[in-house]
């Protein structure tokens, strides 16, 4: 049986798009957890407020440029896997919906997170990272010591670029609020 405790799996601080695959991937051996949705929590000016964040006070949201975390069904529950986050890992989605979106509502729109839902074995097959987006900005000993991810499907690979680009359409699927995933995903 697969345990579900974050040190269980892969992870590397400021990866979190390659936390999440490294996470499908581990997955795909346990029959009780269906990975369901990679969730790119984004907006066009790449300042994403989120609570319940590790590195967030209890009052203040942290910004984030953009975030990912993975919807999985578990049983008949749908759950969240957040390496980042204070709440459970996993975490049933209303909980983890209610406590990182909480000010939704109420905060400027220039902070308001959006999602892009990307089918999870579509990520995993498709998702390649060539970790530019880090380079000069922290040491080289803080990168993944694994090699770089690569989609196993060279002609329909899909970049952090893409993944992270407002405009970009990934499988049909558009960007939605929090409360329109969560009818999307009937709750």
């Amino acid at each position: 049986m697969l345990t579900l405790e974050k040190p269980a799996f892969t992870y590397t601080a400021l990866f979190c798009e390659e936390n999440i695959w490294k996470l499908i991937e581990s997955l795909r051996q346990n029959k009780h957890i269906k990975p369901v949705d990679v969730l790119f929590l984004i907006n066009q000016s790449e300042t994403i407020a989120l609570h319940s964040q590790s590195r967030s006070n209890d009052t203040q949201p942290v910004i984030w440029d953009y975030h990912v975390i993975l919807s999985a069904k578990i049983k008949n529950s749908l759950v969240i896997f957040d390496f980042d986050s204070r709440c459970n890992f996993p975490c049933v989605i209303e909980t983890y919906f209610k406590s990182t979106f909480s000010d939704w509502d109420n905060i400027n729109e220039k902070y308001q997170p959006l999602i892009k839902p990307i089918n999870a074995e579509y990520y995993l097959q498709n998702f390649s990272s060539d970790r530019s987006h880090m380079r000069n900005i922290i040491a080289d000993s803080e990168f993944p010591k694994y090699e770089i991810i690569q989609g196993s499907n060279t002609q329909t690979s899909v970049s952090l670029h893409n993944c992270r680009d407002t405009s970009f359409i990934i499988n049909n699927m558009k960007l939605l609020t929090p409360a329109q995933y969560l009818r999307k995903v009937g709750y």
